[in-house]
């Protein structure tokens, strides 16, 4: 049986700097396009990003392309369980709002 790789989920996830705002598109401000993107990073050891996915879509391509980007510069913790580092995943809601 194969052994399940996933990491292990987390809830609240640590960041090693705070996390810069994520820029509105552009285009989808223009078009008045709205949504939360929840964005699913997995973090090795260290808490360097090995990949990132999108859990759920905003539903407009524009916002859940620039969520991921923007997701892609966050500089995560590692995450320690009973005094060891390992690996993990985390959702992260980027919420796109017009003022």
């Amino acid at each position: 049986m194969a052994k399940d790789t996933t990491p292990k989920r987390i809830e609240q996830p640590s960041f090693k700097s705070k996390p810069a705002p994520i820029a509105y598109p552009i285009q989808a401000r223009r078009r008045g396009q709205e949504g939360t993107v929840v964005v699913e990073v997995w973090l090795d050891e260290q808490g360097r990003q090995i990949k990132r996915v999108v859990a759920k879509s905003s539903g407009v391509s524009a916002l859940d392309n620039t969520a991921l980007k923007g997701i892609a510069k966050y500089r995560f913790s590692a995450y320690v369980e009973n005094g060891r580092a390992i690996a993990h995943r985390v959702h992260i809601p980027i919420r796109f709002k017009l003022d």
